[in-house]
């Protein structure tokens, strides 16, 4: 069995294919805990429902739940068919149990098969990644930077690998923008300077008050052009600890984008566009952006020169549901009087 090879392989050489960050093919930090007759049988249970539990977060993170009817019970063999990597974190064994934290790489051609197929829509695009400024409210005041499990969730969580993408500053990075005040106060000058800092135009600053025997948090997503605050989003609920209130305000982020740009039904077509760029890396960018949409079944290339091209884009959906998946990918669908519809770099 597929399943057990790859357990196998695992354990003989503790070689695994490399996690594929900031895609959300990727599961991490899932909990494995079996136990059984021999270590070997302990580890291979543990790594046949690892796997399972692993692709059932995934299936999850790219549908909605009314879709989840139509998806196909998940077995081992099921779940070995969509995988191309594992790797084990905090391993712990014994002669009758394994424990470790599992992460697992996914083969995107292979769940986009298995849910086309099912005819269940989801969504695997991802939106612009943002960066969150979580802050804890305590007895001492408020705290940022320093002595902050709150921080260290989102540091920790694997978050990037969301379909909305969520990341926490490394090291001290971001202590000459912001303090804890200033975030909790949402100085937007600061904010936009983080912002421009991080290369984000989206900052999400979360005030989370109480511990791991409870958890309320409550904020806003402020997105910028420039310094001015384009969009302002409030964030608030509760959990039961910190890692469960971070999983909810990203799962809350994720059903929002996935029904902007789920489709249903036979809408999309093909479009004509002019693609502008000022340089071979800025062609590159919007190239990118193009055929890694999922939305765009074929981008045919139909004439180029040192500042534009010509192509043809099939796509499935609504053209503003196009405009928001490419703008997630850098890329802007514009019009212009004399070009008709552009493709721009953002």
């Amino acid at each position: 069995m597929r399943f057990i090879l790859a357990a196998l392989a695992f354990a003989v050489s503790a070689i695994a294919t490399p996690a594929q960050a900031d895609t959300p093919f990727t599961v991490t930090g899932v909990e494995i805990d079996a136990s059984g007759a021999n270590a070997l049988e302990a580890q291979t249970v543990a790594m046949r429902e690892g796997q399972v539990a692993a692709t059932r977060v995934l299936l999850n993170r790219l549908t909605l739940p009314e879709d989840r009817g139509s998806i196909p019970p998940i077995g081992a063999e099921t779940a070995a068919s969509l995988i191309t990597g594992l790797q084990v974190s905090n391993e712990q064994r014994s002669s009758t149990r394994y424990l470790g934290d599992l992460t697992v790489n996914f083969s995107a051609g292979a769940v986009r098969r298995f849910l086309n197929g099912a005819g269940v829509p989801f969504v695997d695009s991802q939106a612009r990644e943002t960066l969150i400024l979580p802050v804890l409210r305590g007895s001492g005041g408020l705290t940022l930077w320093d002595g902050n499990p709150w921080l260290e969730t989102w540091r920790t969580g694997g978050f990037t690998n969301a379909l909305t993408p969520v990341r926490a500053p490394d090291g001290d990075a971001g202590r000459m923008f912001v303090d804890a005040a200033s975030a909790a106060n949402f100085d937007t000058q600061a904010l936009a300077d983080i912002a421009q800092g991080f290369g984000v135009s989206s900052v999400a600053v979360i005030i989370a008050s109480g511990g791991e025997g409870g958890v309320s948090y409550e904020g806003a997503i402020l997105e910028f052009d420039g310094t001015e605050v384009v969009n302002n989003t409030s964030v608030s609920g509760s959990a039961g600890s910190y890692s469960g209130a971070a999983s909810r305000v990203v799962d809350d982020l994720e059903s929002a984008w996935k029904r902007q740009v789920v489709v249903r039904g036979g809408s999309g077509g093909e479009l004509r566009v002019t693609v502008l760029y000022r340089s071979i890396d800025q062609w590159r960018s919007v190239q990118n952006a193009l055929t890694g949409a999922s939305l765009i079944s074929n981008a045919r290339l139909d004439a180029v020169s040192r500042t534009g091209a010509m192509m043809t884009l099939t796509y499935r959906g609504t053209t503003e549901q196009l405009r928001r998946e490419l703008d997630a990918r850098g890329a802007v669908l514009g019009e212009d009087p004399e070009l008709g519809i552009t493709v721009s770099p953002r």
